[in-house]
């Protein structure tokens, strides 16, 4: 699958790099951003600007997340408070907190739309409180957008540092990339193990 992406990206330039991103998002298994690092080795080599890559990648990666955000913005801010109320408990949202959470998201909540945007999955499920809770869809576009494009900016400079002679960089990607996923399930479940601890000395089940 990725080496017609990568054909694409080729032919399009930073316009195939905005088309991969947006399909990234509409369809997460999709490898898109496996062809930033490349994007970067061709900045080496004058083909690509890593500026503008990760402007194309950030635009691309905002408008393919619209389509998580806006059906959970129709959905609205009630029948998401009363999913949460259902199965807030694997988020660690107690029924008299699901209010507060919804009120949260819908002020500051780009905060965590932008934090989301190197976390595979993640960036894309975080579209749907998003919406749901009425953050403003240009507050919206700006955190995803400014996110994934300081991440895209992450990988192409890893690229580009690869192909002028530090190939040891690359290998720190992966592992980093792991441990800082390791330590983000790592605090949800120590969270999780918490939360039904005081749920259960509160007499709420």
């Amino acid at each position: 699958m990725t080496e017609w992406i990568i054909q694409i990206v080729q032919q399009l330039g930073y316009a195939g790099i905005f088309l991969m991103l947006v399909l990234a998002r509409v369809l997460p298994p999709v490898p898109a951003e496996t062809v930033i690092p490349l994007a970067g080795m061709g900045a080496a080599s004058g083909e690509f600007n890593l500026l503008l890559v990760a402007l194309a990648a950030g635009l691309g990666s905002a408008v393919g997340e619209l389509v998580w955000y806006l059906p959970a913005h129709w959905m609205g801010r009630e029948r998401f408070e009363a999913f949460l109320r259902r199965h807030g408990h694997w988020l660690t949202v107690r029924p008299e907190q699901v209010h507060r959470a919804t009120e949260w998201f819908a002020r500051r909540g780009g905060v965590a739309v932008l934090l989301c945007q190197p976390l595979p999955g993640l960036r894309t499920l975080i579209s749907v409180p998003a919406g749901a809770c009425g953050l403003r869809m240009p507050v919206f576009l700006a955190y995803s957008a400014v996110g994934s494009a300081l991440w895209a900016l992450v990988l192409a400079t890893t690229g580009y540092l690869v192909r002028i002679g530090f190939p040891w960089v690359a290998d720190l990607m992966v592992p980093g990339a792991l441990l800082l996923f390791a330590g983000l399930l790592l605090a949800y479940v120590l969270r999780v193990v918490l939360h039904r601890r005081q749920t259960r000395l509160t007499g709420g089940g």
